[in-house]
């Protein structure tokens, strides 16, 4: 009984980053191997009795909490880090701010991420809006679905607007690799108004 609802909270955790890509797109990356985490002498740290890699960021320091204030719980082990492990095919490790352009581009995309963020609909009607968000939606992100933003802004007709900017401090350092983008690229895209707002009170914590 254990085992089957172990499986099927990884489904659940998972289904995002199912929707195939484009064509265009190389095959999902490789989870992390053993040498990964056997590269300290310590033991790895478990979460729900599965491994996952240290936690360090794209800045090379401690990965801290994604900031999400009101919004939903996230990260591929629900726990509001964006932690990397080999049970997450995905690579669930970007902190991005959500916006309505991206959900709208990664619809189109085919990967339909509005239902978790009903209070970012602009208006359900002409005479009735949606609950407005109180502060910034950050969710753990698919490395390669944040890089799909970056790459498409050069020829979509919102440009930069369709990438989410990043909490650096929370995306973890396995994003550059499964993503196949380098610091620099992710750096241009500082999520620092988030930081601001609602970080420092949830890193205190």
């Amino acid at each position: 009984m254990r085992h089957r609802s172990l499986t099927q909270r990884l489904v659940t955790r998972a289904y995002a980053s199912q929707v195939p890509l484009p064509p265009f797109y190389r095959p999902p990356p490789s989870p992390p191997s053993a040498a990964d985490m056997s590269s300290s002498s310590e033991p790895p740290t478990l979460i729900d009795g599965l491994p996952i890699l240290e936690r360090k960021n794209v800045l090379g320091s401690a990965l801290r909490p994604a900031p999400v204030g009101d919004g939903p719980t996230t990260g591929f082990f629900r726990n509001n880090y964006c932690d990397a492990s080999p049970h997450d095919p995905g690579s669930h490790t970007v902190a991005a701010v959500v916006t309505p352009t991206f959900l709208d581009f990664s619809k189109s995309r085919g990967n339909d991420l509005w239902p978790l963020f009903p209070s970012l609909r602009k208006q359900l009607s002409p005479s009735t809006t949606a609950p407005q968000a109180t502060t910034p939606c950050v969710w753990c992100l698919c490395a390669r679905r944040w890089y799909e933003a970056v790459k498409a802004a050069a020829t979509h007709p919102l440009g930069d607007e369709i990438i989410p900017r990043v909490v650096l401090e929370a995306t973890h350092e396995r994003a550059l690799q499964d993503g196949g983008f380098t610091a620099e690229e992710v750096a241009k895209y500082p999520a620092e108004a988030v930081i601001g707002s609602i970080g420092s009170k949830e890193w205190s914590k």
